[in-house]
């Protein structure tokens, strides 16, 4: 148990239109039976972290569902334990939640009230597998004031650099300078949107941004601060998804399909734990034709799955062919309908012999409860 470090994850307010409609990006589905907020939650209580508060903005209500007591995590406490803490009422009814800022001042209490001497600051909408207790480790020994974790993204294109905040890091580890989406990156040190920092300075932090009207934790408390702050950087290796847009999010499915990155996210020394359902195994007819494709348990295959990622109850027909598509919890595929490089929210059904074809660049996208 680790009683000096707390978490503190934000769910962020990127929208994916139209899974987001309805639910915040941190809870969307991932890999059939879990959530993207399963892999940080995971995360911090494999490294024995049991103060652990999601500060939502909006659309919260299925994260609350899926997290509830925080039994699966271990989270479920009489003291401390897994807490859900809805956004300040006054500021989300007019509109006045502008950045991560507005969010922590929201729960200044919570923070106030925990006895931590650390915590960890993560978004939610990110997906990684990382042992916590080396970060803070690492973080103590520096004696550095924030410990910033980043991927270095020198294997990938400028396109997709330029759309991470980007660190420069001197010899020592030091953090010289920070750009936030620039134009054209100096650098491939990409920020995980994790820091570690004493609980004092991140109150400090929040204090003063608010006493000056600033909203953003990054532009307005460590770019501003860069000078008079020992910020360290700590590299992480290992495989980091952000999931900010639908591209992002397709992508990122469909890697849960290769061997190695699964292996990778989902290692054994630190699972990932998720919200149990009770469902029947998953039914295959005669017919049935499934290659490299998860398929949760509660469906029933009788055509073709091909490529694809199927979350609970899902139903496809005879004569169907599902590829490269993500297929949420109890949609229905009827007979002879055909459809590839689609995302379909929950409760989608495509009615007989109908056909839907997006692109893997442009996956087609159905909201909750469409029938086409």
């Amino acid at each position: 148990m680790r009683n000096d470090t707390m978490g503190i994850i934000l769910t962020g307010d990127e929208k994916i239109a139209p899974l987001t409609d309805i639910r915040a990006n941190s809870a969307l589905p991932i890999a059939g039976r879990y959530r993207i907020i399963d892999f940080v939650l995971s995360n911090m209580a494999n490294a024995g972290i049991v103060n652990i508060g999601i500060a939502t903005e909006s659309n919260y209500s299925s994260l609350m569902d899926h997290t509830k007591s925080g039994k699966p995590w271990d989270l479920d406490r009489k003291n401390q334990g897994l807490n859900i803490l809805p956004p300040n009422i006054e500021k989300q009814q007019y509109g006045t939640i502008k950045g991560d800022i507005d969010l922590l001042e929201g729960i200044r209490d919570y923070i106030d009230r925990s006895h931590q001497t650390y915590v960890i600051l993560s978004l939610g909408n990110i997906i990684y597998n990382i042992d916590f207790e080396d970060v803070i480790k690492k973080h103590i020994e520096s004696q550095a004031d924030v410990t910033a974790l980043y991927k270095d993204l020198s294997d990938k294109s400028e396109d997709i650099i330029k759309h991470y905040t980007l660190f420069e890091i001197d010899k020592e580890g030091r953090v010289t300078d920070i750009e936030v989406q620039p134009y054209y990156p100096k650098s491939s040190k990409a920020s995980m949107e994790i820091y570690v920092l004493e609980k004092a300075l991140l109150e400090s932090i929040i204090d003063e941004c608010s006493a000056r009207g600033d909203v953003d934790f990054v532009k307005d408390a460590l770019v501003k601060k860069i000078d008079g702050m020992i910020i360290k950087g700590y590299e992480f290796k290992g495989s980091v998804y952000k999931i900010d847009s639908m591209k992002s999010y397709y992508a990122t499915s469909m890697n849960f399909l290769d061997a190695e990155h699964r292996t990778e996210l989902f290692n054994p020394e630190r699972p990932i734990y998720t919200k149990e359902k009770d469902k029947a195994p998953t039914k295959y007819g005669a017919d049935a034709v499934c290659s490299n494709s998860f398929i949760s348990d509660g469906c029933v295959i009788e055509g073709t799955v091909i490529n694809s990622i199927l979350s609970r109850g899902v139903k496809v027909a005879k004569g169907a062919v599902v590829q490269n598509s993500i297929i949420m919890q109890d949609s229905v595929i009827e007979e002879n309908v055909e459809v590839n490089h689609v995302v379909f929210d929950k409760e989608v059904r495509i009615t007989a012999g109908r056909k839907l074809i997006g692109q893997e660049s442009y996956p087609l996208a159905i909201s909750k409860g469409t029938r086409i």
